[in-house]
């Protein structure tokens, strides 16, 4: 399969430059932000006016664009431009792909999204703290480019795993949103406490001998021999989500024993994803948390489900961010999470919903055990795909 330079096959894009426009009142703004990293959509795109937008905002999308974050390229910010956003600006912090007549814009997408991409960004970013690559080097790079019948059909093979793997990470979300309404059809609304139980602060409820606290402050960089720690993007699902985890020299993790995980925590992001929740599981006894996740050690298997469910629930997360405290990163401290008030039910109440909640839990690992599948065969059609390897009946097995 001959190799081709990307730029060769994509086309000039429009700037304008905000500040000088005339008659605009606002316009459709696309940042690294707006990009849903793990969907590869775009999101939130903002609404600004001229006066308000960042001096980034410079480049002008089409609908099928391919944008491609130029920073940090191993978290892979990639997305096409949907209708919606047609003729919205975006940050000069992508690169803009606008596929010719030569490469199909579906089989273009699928290749800034595959690992070979990814790891030859990675390799050609300078700047440790904040690594990045240019317009030139990606434009640069090479792609497999088959004929466009072979295009298409890769494509749509990809496309159909895709949306196997989507469809999975739905029914995951659905089962998540069970145990929050099982939780509110016994309890109610923990900040309003219909049913008048007595109501306890949290700090009160931690293993009384052990103590609510946060983890790891600078955990260096990453080893692969290392040990593993917990940042708040791992907190997915009401559980850790281990498919990507920082691990951290040894010597620096033995310096924080007191936030190690021992199996009977529940997890709060505390930084970024605020009130993100996990419990934690026998895989995460002795991996470590990141300072932007605080660690609750409950020592009641029933109380920590309980608790886990009570801290989610929207009045509780309304309450965090109203106790947020705004420094360099907005972060819920603490002090704010040990007063938080947790209603007490009767002895029975929690055990039953922990059981009825262990059900869902055992659903959604069914599920998630599916999708991780469906993640890998989805990488290894990549690698064949664009190795001309294709299996035409790969997706259809799967489904």
């Amino acid at each position: 399969m001959k190799l081709r330079p990307i730029g060769e096959l994509t086309e000039k894009i429009a700037t304008w430059n905000p500040a000088r426009a005339q008659s605009v009142d606002n316009f459709t703004y696309i940042d690294l932000s707006s990009i849903d990293s793990l969907t590869k959509e775009i999101v939130k795109p903002q609404q600004v006016t001229p006066e308000s937008a960042p001096s980034r905002a410079r480049q002008l999308v089409r609908a099928g664009d391919i944008i491609v974050s130029t920073v940090r390229p191993n978290l892979n910010g990639v997305a096409v431009v949907p209708s919606e956003c047609d003729g919205a600006t975006a940050s000069t912090g992508f690169t803009v792909l606008r596929p010719t007549t030569e490469v199909e814009s579906a089989y273009l997408f699928h290749w800034v999204r595959s690992p070979l991409f990814i790891s030859a960004m990675i390799r050609q970013a300078t700047g440790q703290s904040y690594p990045a690559v240019s317009d030139r080097i990606i434009k640069n790079s090479l792609i497999p480019l088959p004929s466009r019948t072979e295009q298409l059909h890769i494509a749509r093979l990809l496309d159909h795993m895709d949306a196997l793997r989507a469809k999975r990470r739905e029914a995951i979300a659905l089962l998540d949103g069970l145990a929050q309404s099982i939780f509110l059809d016994m309890f109610g609304n923990p900040r309003q406490n219909p049913m008048g139980w007595p109501t306890d602060n949290l700090a009160n409820l931690a293993d009384p001998t052990d103590r609510i606290n946060y983890g790891v402050i600078q955990p260096g960089d990453h080893r692969s021999d290392g040990i593993p720690l917990v940042r708040v993007g791992d907190l997915l699902h009401g559980r850790v989500d281990r498919s990507a985890m920082k691990k951290i020299d040894p010597q620096i993790e033995a310096k924080y024993s007191r936030s190690r995980l021992r199996g009977n925590e529940v997890l709060v992001g505390c930084v970024g994803s605020i009130g993100a929740v996990a419990l934690v599981n026998d895989s995460d006894i002795g991996s470590n948390i990141a300072r932007a996740v605080a660690r609750i050690p409950i020592s009641s298997e029933p109380l920590r489900q309980y608790i886990a469910e009570h801290l989610r629930a929207a009045s509780i997360q309304h309450y965090f961010v109203n106790e947020l405290r705004s420094v360099a990163q907005p972060t819920l401290n603490i002090k704010q999470l040990a007063e938080t008030v947790v209603m007490m039910p009767p002895p029975g109440l929690p055990e039953e919903f922990a059981s009825r909640a262990a059900l869902v839990r055992r659903q959604q690992k069914s599920h998630t055990a599916h999708l991780s599948l469906l993640d890998s065969l989805f990488v290894t059609l990549q690698h064949r795909a664009f190795r001309g390897e294709v299996v035409p009946n790969v997706a259809a097995s799967v489904a």
